[in-house]
């Protein structure tokens, strides 16, 4: 299996939902199962430690509103 890693993302801050934390995209991709496809991100978090998560869980910051923003403790 070739894992096509896509750049368009690269460095696009976001916020990982199951740890509620910064985080910094380096690449996306798609994980193959049996039955399914799913988009995974490879980033990296506030402390510099790389992580694989999928892209349901995370949320790019200029896609928040203020709300969420405040909620969040980012404004």
């Amino acid at each position: 299996m070739t894992l096509e890693k896509d750049r368009t993302l690269f460095g696009t801050k976001v916020i990982n939902y199951k740890t509620e934390k910064l985080g910094i995209v380096l690449y996306t991709w798609t994980n193959i199962y049996t039955d399914a496809k799913i988009p995974f991100a490879t980033c990296v978090d506030e402390d510099g430690k790389r992580y694989n998560i999928a892209m349901d869980d995370i949320r790019a910051i200029e896609d928040l509103d203020d709300e969420e923003l405040k909620e969040l403790g980012l404004k």
